[in-house]
């Protein structure tokens, strides 16, 4: 019965983490849309990442791009449409932006930028199970373990973790959506991501949780 305990308490701390582990990395913090404003259904959308990071810049215009095209949205990215440019040091200057836009015929303007960046530094306590020792006796003075290859196996799954110190990166996300004629603002859209995994991955992942939230939003006007 020990020994059917141990395997239950080893498989449910193997649940609990096979499920925190599948908990997203990047979600909604809050919304708005401004109800009075906002006149869809729009036709064309402006995109434009606002980060110094090139690559980050171009992968998720694209991933954003891409959504809005399915969604059958003209979409025009800025890298695109100033060329492979990043940081404010590379964008033109606001009146030269918005001719543009205008010369596009974009109906709006979505914008993605990183608003805060923060550390945090937590401690992951150890983990071990507890040892239980079996009863000697039977199997010939064995004992339960049946030998060395017994007692070597169930040793050896109950060593000791140790705990350490893990930083967090907390990211805080933020885009835009403006009417290209009046610039009013029309919908926002504040984002958390927790330790976010490469640019790739990560693109996609925030891309939906985009579509989600704007969907629930279009939902909640109705």
């Amino acid at each position: 019965m020990k020994k059917i305990g141990f395997y239950a308490c080893i498989l449910s701390i193997a649940l609990a983490v096979s499920f925190s582990s599948c908990a997203p990395s990047i979600r909604t913090s809050a919304s708005w849309v401004n109800k009075e404003k906002i006149q869809p259904p729009y036709k064309s959308v402006f995109i434009l990442v606002l980060t110094s990071n090139l690559q980050s810049k171009t992968i998720l215009e694209n991933d954003l791009a891409t959504a809005a095209t399915a969604k059958g949205l003209k979409a025009y990215k800025s890298v695109d449409v100033f060329g492979p440019v990043a940081g404010k040091e590379g964008l033109p200057i606001k009146e030269t932006l918005m001719k543009k836009i205008s010369d596009l015929g974009c109906e709006t303007i979505f914008t993605v930028a990183l608003v805060d960046k923060q550390s945090e530094t937590r401690y992951v306590p150890g983990s071990s199970a507890m040892y239980s020792p079996y009863s000697y006796g039977g199997y010939g003075g064995m004992g339960m373990y049946g030998g060395f290859g017994g007692y070597y196996g169930y040793s050896t799954s109950i060593m000791y973790s140790p705990g350490y110190y893990t930083t967090d990166k907390i990211y805080f996300v933020e885009a835009n959506l403006y009417d290209a004629k009046t610039e009013e603002l029309l919908m926002t859209i504040q984002s958390k991501a927790d330790n976010p995994s490469g640019i790739q991955k990560s693109s996609k992942e925030y891309t939906q949780t985009l579509i989600d939230e704007i969907e629930s939003l279009k939902a909640a006007k109705k």
